[in-house]
């Protein structure tokens, strides 16, 4: 295949990912209108759920289609690294506004559960080897043990939804919901072939591609989302998608790693620099976005407290450039 067919399909891939996120992002909201579905799992389990859809079936395409399991590493720790960082640069972006928000408290559990889920993917990484219940690891399963009891901690009361229904019922929106979740599924699935021959081309390492392809292509629905929140003034319902889908995506790990049992299928934990940089970068921007909180909530609209948030948005961003720059060997380690 010609390079340069490759790569605008990889554009086109992408530009359709963004496309049927924000459709399905309607379609959810329209859900929310219209149905007697708690308000909070809705936005925060099945929206996280929808925007980390790319995410889930390029890990598992990557495991049963290209039989490369390191690419899932990349990806999901990529995803979240991504997704902290451009967090932080919105928050940066639009900090004139971001003095009169407050964030939820809960977002303090919620990042902590973000820190304990890295903790483990450590332990997978550094000790996979020894912690093999048959082909999977051990790790995989706690990390949806903690997802699960996050969700039971979740407020449960519900908010009254303020979006326009755009004239379509209930079952309308659950049949277009279904419809453009199918088609996201099966873009995905070609992203990740994609991005396999894109790194071949390029000699990059798949775990590198995968955090700098699909990482960026699979982050774009929560990014799309948050900038808009954060536009609209809604600085605490950004943080939730945000942090809502890097959680959702750790449980993916599981996923990824249940479906690996194909013969001669490498673990899906690879530890490499790659996937190294990309745990310790991810775990100091999951800390620094906690600092970042607890100093704004606690300084209000003081300018000393505005100086630390602004510095403490911008780390997120700094630690992914310096995972671009140790892993394209700009920076020797």
């Amino acid at each position: 295949m010609p390079d340069a067919l490759v790569y605008i399909l990889y554009i086109a891939a992408v530009a359709i990912v963004v496309a049927l996120s924000i459709k399905l992002g309607k379609y959810v909201d329209i859900i929310d209108a219209k149905s007697n579905i708690s308000g909070a799992f809705i936005g925060g389990v099945m929206l996280a759920a929808v925007t980390s859809l790319p995410e889930l079936f390029t890990s598992l395409s990557a495991v049963w289609v290209v039989k490369e399991n390191s690419l899932v590493i990349g990806n999901i720790l990529g995803s979240n690294l991504i997704n902290f960082a451009f967090f932080g640069v919105m928050l940066a972006i639009f900090c004139r506004g971001l003095k009169k928000a407050e964030f939820s408290k809960f977002y303090y559990i919620a990042l902590a559960v973000v820190v304990c889920m890295y903790g483990l993917v450590a332990l997978g990484l550094c000790l996979g080897d020894y912690l093999k219940i048959g082909w999977y690891t051990a790790v995989s399963p706690a990390i949806l043990v903690l997802y699960v009891l996050f969700i039971r901690k979740m407020p449960k009361t519900s908010e009254q939804s303020e979006s326009k229904d755009e004239g379509l019922s209930l079952k309308q929106a659950v049949t277009r919901f279904i419809i453009c979740a199918v088609v996201l599924i099966g873009t995905s699935i070609c992203m990740t072939y994609l991005t396999d021959i894109v790194s071949d081309k390029l000699s990059l390492g798949k775990t590198f591609a995968g955090a700098l392809f699909l990482g960026v292509a699979t982050s774009l629905p929560e990014l799309i989302s948050s900038i808009t929140l954060c536009h609209r003034g809604n600085y605490d319902a950004a943080a939730g998608n945000i942090i809502g889908s890097n959680i959702f995506n750790f449980t993916i790990l599981f996923v990824a790693d249940v479906f690996s049992f194909m013969p001669d299928s490498t673990g899906i934990y690879v530890l490499n620099t790659e996937s190294a940089c990309l745990l310790i970068f991810g775990a100091i921007a999951a800390l620094s976005t906690i600092c970042m909180m607890a100093v704004k909530n606690k300084s209000g609209a003081s300018r000393g407290g505005s100086i630390w948030v602004f510095a403490l948005n911008l780390l997120p961003p700094v630690m992914y450039v310096l995972f671009l720059l140790i892993t394209t060997g700009v920076i020797a380690v």
